[in-house]
C-alpha cells in the first residue's frame, strides 16, 4: 500500500483528535468557532446566558471525549490493521466515517445548523480521498 495514503489517514485523524482536545482545553475558544460558523448573520449567541454557556461547554466536553475516543480507536486501526492491508481495517474506518458523516450531517440539517454539515463534508473528503485511493488494495 502506497505510504502516502497511509501517512494521510494518520494526519488527518490527528488533526479530528486535536481538534476534539480543543473542545475540551479550549472551550471558550471553540465557542467563538461555533458562534462565528453558526450565527454569524445573527447576534443569536448573544442571548445565551450563563447556565446555558455553562451547559454548551459541558457538551463541548462531552463531545470532545468522544470524538478522541473514536480517533484513538481509529488511529490503532490505521497503524497495523490496515497498514498489513486487511480488509477489515478499511471496512472499519469506512464505516465508521460514513455512519458519522451522515449521522451528524443529517441532525445539524434537521436543526437547521447546515453549516456544520458543510464543516462535515470537509472531513469526509479528506478521508474518502485516501481511503477510495486504497480500495483495490483491500479487495484482494
Amino acid at each position: 500500500m502506497a505510504s502516502l495514503w497511509w501517512y494521510w489517514l494518520v494526519v488527518v485523524t490527528c488533526g479530528v483528535t486535536i481538534f476534539s482536545i480543543s473542545l475540551i482545553i479550549l472551550p471558550d475558544f471553540m465557542q467563538l468557532f461555533f458562534n462565528a460558523m453558526f450565527f454569524s448573520l445573527s447576534q443569536a449567541h448573544t442571548t445565551f446566558g450563563e447556565v446555558a454557556y455553562s451547559y454548551i461547554k459541558f457538551l463541548y466536553g462531552v463531545l470532545g471525549a468522544v470524538m478522541i475516543g473514536w480517533s484513538v480507536t481509529l488511529l490503532f486501526i490505521i497503524a497495523r490493521p490496515f497498514r498489513r492491508g486487511q480488509r477489515e481495517a478499511w471496512y472499519a474506518i469506512t464505516a465508521s466515517v460514513l455512519v458519522w458523516f451522515m449521522l451528524d450531517s443529517s441532525l445539524s440539517i434537521s436543526a437547521g445548523f447546515w453549516q456544520n454539515a458543510v464543516f462535515n463534508a470537509i472531513f469526509l473528503v479528506l478521508f474518502i480521498i485516501p481511503l477510495a485511493a486504497t480500495y483495490r488494495n483491500f479487495q484482494k
